[in-house]
């Protein structure tokens, strides 16, 4: 009775947190290099935000300009598709159930001229939503299902996949508390205890 009652507590809990986090506006630099990964584990489900700047994982921070751009957006929207590759789950089979990138907006937006016009003042807002003083940042969120309750190693990818980044700042919320750590390509396992 008590285990489900703190299994219960911890769920509002987390909820709220997931909930204040949401609300509040993200007032981090853009920095180029350095990523942030957020990570929310309860019970049996993983849910994992990953935030990059465009130069990070595209070269670039603009709508794409010719083909070769086009290809890397493509290319980019295919990796962050498979979270197979950009994470390694250790202690628990994990499934995902959802992703989801706005980087399907920049190859949206990277028709024509005319489609452009039409599409401005969408693409407009979502610039504010999405960039900071001209700089696009990337989101990409996945939601697993895992078998285990128990802890969970998640070894981070990213490095070799987008070689650009330098570093990512990561933080993680699990039933039996939160931390943080810097990641880097020495150093990028998390332990979701």
């Amino acid at each position: 009775m008590r285990l489900a009652f703190l299994l219960a507590a911890s769920t509002v809990l987390l909820s709220q947190s997931m909930d204040i986090l949401a609300e509040q506006p993200d007032t981090r630099a853009h920095q180029h290099g350095v990523a942030r990964l957020e990570l929310f584990k309860q019970v049996t489900e993983l849910q994992i935000g990953f935030y990059a700047t465009g130069t990070d994982i595209l070269g670039f921070e603009h709508q794409p300009q010719n083909q070769a751009q086009a290809d890397t957006v493509k290319k980019a929207i295919a990796l962050l598709s498979t979270p197979d590759k950009l994470f390694k789950i250790e202690g628990a089979e994990c499934t995902v159930t959802q992703h989801q990138s706005n980087l399907a907006e920049l190859q949206h937006h990277s028709g024509s001229k005319d489609e452009h016009s039409h599409e401005y003042s969408h693409e407009h807002e979502h610039e504010h939503e999405h960039e900071h003083s001209g700089h696009s940042d990337i989101e990409a969120s996945y939601h697993f299902n895992c078998t285990t309750t128990g802890p969970v190693t998640v070894t981070v990818n990213l490095f070799t996949l987008f070689p650009q980044l330098q570093s990512i700042n990561s933080s993680w919320i699990t039933e039996n508390g939160q931390s943080a750590a810097t990641l880097s390509t020495n150093e990028s396992q998390i332990s979701l205890n």
